[in-house]
């Protein structure tokens, strides 16, 4: 088993089985956060993002909620250029 400071040293982030089994609720709560153009009330939208994946699951690190909201954040980006013409 992986420790955390192997997975946050980027050792194949994919292993992380618990942050795979979090990963699509966890998208769903904090996907809106980046298709706003503006920060939410004069706060940064990761800021808040991190804050929701946090509260949502108390039990993750804080580098597992870094990790989790910075995949979630990468993929947002990557369908939104696969759409755009």
């Amino acid at each position: 088993m992986e420790t955390e400071a192997q997975i946050s040293q980027g050792q194949d982030r994919r292993r992380n089985m618990k942050l795979r089994g979090i990963y699509p609720d966890a998208r769903i709560r904090i996907d809106h956060f980046f298709h706003a153009d503006a920060a939410w009330a004069g706060s940064p939208k990761d800021y808040l993002a991190l804050r929701v994946i946090h509260e949502a699951y108390p039990e993750l690190s804080s580098d597992e909620v870094r990790m989790l909201m910075a995949a979630i954040e990468r993929q947002v980006q990557q369908d939104n250029a696969a759409l755009r013409p």
